[in-house]
């Protein structure tokens, strides 16, 4: 056999191979077979090598993303919070902006610029943004940030219940939480707010207060890190604003853990913290027509507290047949049970809270439930007392749900009595000062 007879299947095998090999590329290995798995490994190596550029460059342009929001949060927000704690918020996001509107930056922080905020959203796809963060700042008084009470202020809701939902399980909102033991401030659900108390250069004291608010998209959970990060955020900034405002702050830190505030209600009977006056008087009293459901939060010394209580759906059913017309006014069993719930509240506030207190009512002035009186507002259905706590102001409100108003009224004052007492013993309060017991009879109008 000539050479070139020897060498002929050997070129034609070698033109059905895959992958035509190159000298430069890989070795001849021998055979076919070796030769094309040895090309098949370059080949992806090259595209790994690509693969791996490509995720560098979007590493780096993650990177530009971030330190550009990272500016805009701190330009907006006057340097009062950490950006890269507001940009972890919710799983973390890279890209954030302020909002557009006039009061979305806080610009110069000053005096006369109080009450301010600033609001973050989140980019998302081109030309979509996401709610993210809310902060607000403003200092005592402040008619933008009083304590609002209103007998018609549905702590329920309405929206998204079902037909057939027994309304009071849960609220619509957290009440307010202590931070540590409550001297920080409180937080609810999706919010935190924080109070520094500081002197300024003449010797005057005043107080900052700073709330924080996760502002996010289609109202996704928050979970405790992200509280406990809203928390944080606030107490940064009423010290940094303090700062700013030429006034020393000196706060407690923040604890390591926020317990997980709820908003569901539970059996009157067994409920702690701020409604523990309201178990021990259906105790010792017996409960009548009064709330089987509370929602209460751990007893400490923040600048407010509250107890809400709830009638459920089988008590109104029970309790129904014998109200009278004037007890359930114009109502009916089923307005009660769907869209009207029976509920009370007891609120109290201290301190600087406690001089900015007023009831809220749709189409009506409000009226400023001041430190040292007591009274009742018939419009809002708030009664109201006062004291003095361990030497500051202190007023304390029960709002009433109408007509429910009318179905307990006849042994509301003493509820309210035994509620304002208790408040003042576990807070060192004097001066008690309560409603008249004509404000708790029937009109005669």
């Amino acid at each position: 056999m000539s050479f070139d007879s020897e060498h002929t299947p050997e070129s034609s095998e070698r033109a059905r191979v895959p992958f035509p090999r190159s000298r430069w590329l890989t070795p001849d290995r021998g055979s076919r077979r070796r030769n094309a798995f040895n090309q098949l490994v370059a080949v992806a190596a090259v595209f790994g090598v690509g693969a791996g550029g490509w995720g560098l460059w979007l590493e780096a342009r993650d990177q530009f993303d971030r330190s550009a929001s990272r500016d805009r949060i701190a330009k907006a927000c006057a340097g009062l919070v950490d950006p890269d704690q507001v940009l972890d918020l919710n799983g973390g996001t890279t890209r954030a902006r302020a909002g557009s509107g006039e009061d979305d930056s806080m610009g110069v922080l000053g005096k006369a610029s109080l009450p301010t905020e600033c609001q973050i959203y989140r980019v998302g796809k081109p030309g979509t943004t996401y709610g993210h963060f809310l902060l607000s700042v403003w200092s005592n008084p402040s008619d933008d940030f009083a304590q609002l009470v209103s007998g018609w202020d549905n702590p329920f809701g309405l929206l998204g219940r079902a037909a057939n939902a027994d309304v009071t399980r849960e609220a619509e909102q957290t009440a307010p939480y202590p931070i540590g033991d409550g001297r920080l401030g409180v937080y609810y659900g999706n919010a935190a707010v924080v109070k520094a108390k500081c002197t300024d250069k003449s010797g005057g004291t005043t107080s900052i207060n700073t709330m924080t608010v996760a502002k996010y998209f289609e109202n996704a959970p928050v979970t405790d890190a992200d509280r406990r990060t809203l928390a944080g955020l606030a107490r940064t900034a009423a010290v940094r604003a303090a700062k700013k405002l030429g006034c020393t702050a000196t706060l407690p830190a923040l604890p390591a853990e926020l317990p997980t505030p709820s908003a569901k209600l539970v059996n009157a009977k067994s409920a702690g913290g701020t409604c523990g006056w309201y178990a021990g008087y259906i105790a010792a009293k017996g409960r009548w027509r009064f709330p089987d459901r509370a929602l209460a939060t751990p007893a400490a010394h923040a600048q407010q507290e509250s107890c809400l209580l709830g009638v459920s759906n089988k008590e109104v059913r029970r309790m129904w047949p014998g109200l009278g017309e004037d007890e359930a006014h114009a109502d009916t069993l089923d307005d009660v049970l769907r869209v009207a719930p029976f509920w009370l509240r007891t609120d109290s506030y201290f301190g600087d809270e406690a001089r900015e207190v007023a009831t809220e009512h749709y189409g009506r002035d409000q009226v400023s439930l001041s430190p040292g009186t007591a009274g009742y507002d018939r419009n809002d259905n708030v009664w109201w007392a006062s004291s003095t706590c361990a030497g500051q102001p202190a007023v304390h409100t029960l709002s009433s749900d109408y007509p429910y108003n009318k179905v307990v009224q006849k042994r509301l004052q003493a509820l309210f009595e035994a509620y304002v007492t208790d408040v003042a013993a576990r807070r060192d309060c004097t001066g008690l000062k309560f409603p008249a017991a004509a404000t708790f009879q029937p009109s005669k109008s």
